[in-house]
């Protein structure tokens, strides 16, 4: 693996440079190679490319025996330790894992192993999220991730001393952006638990540039904190759109941070950009060239299901392997306009059928977080006997909107058709384990009454 052939070269070149810094914990790039080598000797009794859990608390713990596991030829599987153990188990058994190690550093055989297929080139084994079930494993190879490195370093022009992605390394983000630091020679800052104060405090004591690399959750925080960081000279985001608010205060609060947010999955990773807000309204950015899509069942409006191929998308779903130029379902309603621009409408599954017509909650709520009395919003579904479903308009905020303000406020940049039928003031949202609004929790809190309606 290229990644461990870099790590044994600037542990000889500059081995006291920091590697790795998660709260109190810290490596070098020499005494990294050294616990890599440590490690992987007390792994002599796997196999080659059995695949082994890593159920694991300490991050720097994790990622020691993630890169130790892949120099002994073995896969290391990512899964998240605050899973309940019955998740565990039956993730163990449907994908028939060979090896756990957990945080006291067993060893336990699970199931033996049976070679099935050659992951020679395979960096480790993924899990989606698991919020609407059991999470899904995925192969994840090594190449893809070096060419979504490539597109980060020509976003900048000279790469940051620090990278920095809080959260547990569990999540793809915090791991992509740690392998991305170790890959290139830099240091990597993270947090297993995101604190914004304490990690802008470190931040403007680090006497070298920084980029950033997050959630829009994180860095609303971030942002809203009155600490400047003139260091943070990259702020990338992923997940959900910058609201115009947050936007704002970006600007305000990191003056020097060119803000690139992208647009993608774990499983197809890079997909769109829009750097520093250079993308039209609404948009989720350009299409990066190496991007090639397919919308299939457009409706009137030229919207339809989106699917993708390029060569930084996931190697697919255990057990099933695919290449580089098989499509991948996104999963999302999107369009996109003459000069590459990609416009996502919302989730296959979140499309609300009003009348026979095609509503798509994220249009609503974009316009919706434009008024200042907003903080977030969300737009649900309620069957209705006589057009099918209605729409209905959850929102945080400091004060009481009433739905004629509501209805004048949308009616100026929404079709009739598209205005929601109910507007509903909730004391706070709910979120999934990634930072984003848990849309399917918020639906079953209105339908039994949560809010008082």
């Amino acid at each position: 693996m290229e990644l461990l052939t870099n790590i044994e070269h600037f542990a000889q070149e500059y081995g006291g440079f920091m590697a790795i810094k998660i709260d109190n914990q810290s490596l070098t790039y020499q005494s990294l190679n050294r616990k890599i080598n440590e490690k992987c000797s007390e792994l002599k009794h796997i196999e080659q490319q059995a695949t082994v859990a890593l159920n694991i608390e300490n991050p720097l713990k994790l990622v020691i025996y993630y890169l130790a596991v892949i120099q002994h030829g073995a896969v290391p599987c990512v899964i998240d330790y605050r899973w309940p153990k019955e998740t565990k188990n039956k993730i163990y058994k449907q994908y028939g894992i060979n090896y756990e190690i957990n945080n006291d550093e067993t060893i336990t055989q699970l199931h033996y192993y049976i070679m099935e297929q050659n992951l020679e080139d395979i960096l480790h084994i993924g899990f989606t999220s698991g919020t609407t079930g059991l999470p899904k494993a995925y192969f994840r190879n090594e190449q893809s991730w070096l060419v979504s490195y490539d597109q980060n370093d020509l976003m900048m022009k000279e790469v940051p001393t620090y990278i920095i992605s809080p959260g547990p390394i569990a999540h793809s983000l915090a791991l992509f952006a740690c392998v991305y630091a170790l890959y290139i020679g830099k240091t990597f800052v993270g947090q297993q638990q995101f604190d914004a104060t304490k990690l802008l405090k470190d931040m403007c004591v680090m006497k070298s540039d920084i980029a950033f690399f997050g959630v829009p959750t994180m860095i609303q925080q971030l942002a809203h904190q009155n600490i400047k960081v003139p260091q943070l000279s990259h702020l990338f985001s992923t997940g959900d759109k910058f609201n115009h608010n947050l936007r704002t205060s970006i600007a305000q609060q990191f003056e020097n941070a060119i803000v690139i947010e992208f647009f993608g999955s774990s499983e197809a990773s890079y997909i769109s950009y829009n750097y520093n807000n250079g993308a039209p309204n609404h948009s989720v950015g350009k299409l990066f060239p190496n991007v090639a899509t397919s919308i299939i069942d457009k409706d009137k409006r030229g919207i339809g299901l989106l699917s993708i191929k390029s060569n930084m998308t996931f190697s697919g779903y255990v057990p099933q392997r695919i290449n580089s130029n098989e499509w991948i379902a996104i999963g999302d309603y999107a369009s996109i306009d003459k000069d590459n621009y990609l416009y996502l409408h919302g989730r296959e599954h979140d499309r609300i059928i009003i009348g026979g017509e095609n509503v798509y909650p994220i249009e609503i709520e974009r316009v919706m977080a434009l008024n200042k009395a907003v903080d977030e919003v969300l737009v649900i579904g309620q069957k209705h006997y006589k057009f099918g479903e209605l729409a209905i308009l959850l929102y945080t905020g400091d004060r009481h909107i009433d739905y004629k303000e509501m209805r004048e406020f949308l009616s100026t940049k929404l079709s009739r058709y598209q205005i929601p039928s109910k507007i509903v003031k909730v004391p706070k949202m709910v979120y999934t384990s990634s930072g984003k609004i848990a849309r399917k929790e918020m639906q079953r809190q209105y339908e039994e009454g949560t809010f008082n309606i």
